[in-house]
């Protein structure tokens, strides 16, 4: 019976490492579960294309936007695990459990961890007619005008809209939530004046700040960003119910569980590999995003951290998408 166990085993080690030595043979998908035109998109085409080209192989970004993130999970968890259909996921990943009553997928155990790609912290942003030049100000703003102002995300659960919410709770205003199909949608509605205020990637705002019609009032990271060092950290605006605010994003690569790890490994590869190309990095960097390139059990760690993290926030805030 035991040689019979080690035959079985001995033959899916072989199988796996003819799988790595082969992979790819084959185009690669990579799900974007979110509207084209937001951080994520920013960071995915030129991992994708340096993939492509170290691998021989088309990479294909495929958009599944919905539910804010998982119907393109969801779609990845279930597929084939070979390694040829990833998902760039994000935080709202391990926030989204605990909004939904049935997200899809469980982060821990449909997953492979891939890399972290990226990292970036969210900024708060207003319209060029907001009355506001600081945080004070906006919080001053909100607290005469009580239910008035509003602010977009990129949907229900979403980094900005906890980011939002939390900004509400600590601030003690009361600042209505508009979510949309995107960031791109959010962005846009900003721009056009539909909402007044929107928790964005410094990449996904950079030129509108640039352009003068959004004004940067401060970061959710607990220090200044290098690449808006003019740019305050909410935590030192002055408030002390604001002190300890922080939210950071992050984007990673997942595949479905059961891959192979010499696949996964050779898949890790590509991607440290594509951040390691400086201009690549100068470019995020300019943007407001940080190149990550993990190993795949600092994602996995990451991962775990974030879910004990966010499971707290929601049930301390009581927020829900259904």
């Amino acid at each position: 019976m035991m040689k019979r166990h080690f035959l079985v085993m001995l033959v899916a080690v072989t199988a796996w490492a003819a799988q790595a030595q082969d992979f790819p043979s084959q185009p690669i998908r990579i799900v974007i579960p979110y509207a084209p035109g937001g951080g994520t998109d920013i960071l995915a085409r030129p991992v994708a294309k340096s993939m492509e080209d170290a691998f021989k192989q088309p990479v294909i970004l495929d958009h599944k936007a919905g539910a804010a993130g998982n119907i393109g999970a969801e779609l990845v968890a279930r597929s084939a695990p070979n390694g040829y259909t990833l998902v760039m996921a994000n935080n709202s990943h391990t926030i989204n459990p605990f909004i939904y009553s049935r997200p899809g997928y469980d982060m821990e155990k449909d997953f492979a961890p891939v890399a972290v790609v990226g990292t970036s912290p969210t900024i708060l942003v207003v319209h060029k007619s907001v009355p506001a030049n600081s945080l004070r100000e906006l919080v001053d703003y909100a607290k005469s005008r009580p239910g008035k102002l509003n602010f977009s995300s990129a949907g229900v659960g979403t980094p900005g809209h906890l980011a939002g919410l939390l900004f509400n709770k600590q601030a003690g205003i009361d600042v209505a939530h508009i979510a949309y199909k995107g960031t791109g949608p959010a962005v846009l509605a900003l721009l056009q004046k539909e909402v007044d205020i929107h928790f964005a990637t410094p990449a996904a705002v950079a030129a509108q700040i640039q352009a003068g019609e959004f004004k940067a009032l401060g970061v959710t990271s607990k220090e200044r960003f290098s690449s808006f060092p003019t740019v305050p950290a909410i935590a030192e605006s002055g408030l002390p119910s604001l002190r300890e605010y922080e939210v950071d994003v992050w984007w990673g690569l997942l595949a479905p569980a059961g891959t192979p790890a010499p696949v996964l490994d050779k898949l890790n590869a590509a991607v440290r590999a594509a951040l390691s190309d400086q201009a690549l990095r100068e470019s995020w960097i300019s943007r407001g995003m940080v190149p990550a390139g993990s190993s795949r059990a600092d994602f996995q760690a990451l991962v775990k951290s974030d879910l004990q993290k966010w499971g707290r926030v929601v049930r301390d805030n009581k927020i829900t998408a259904e």
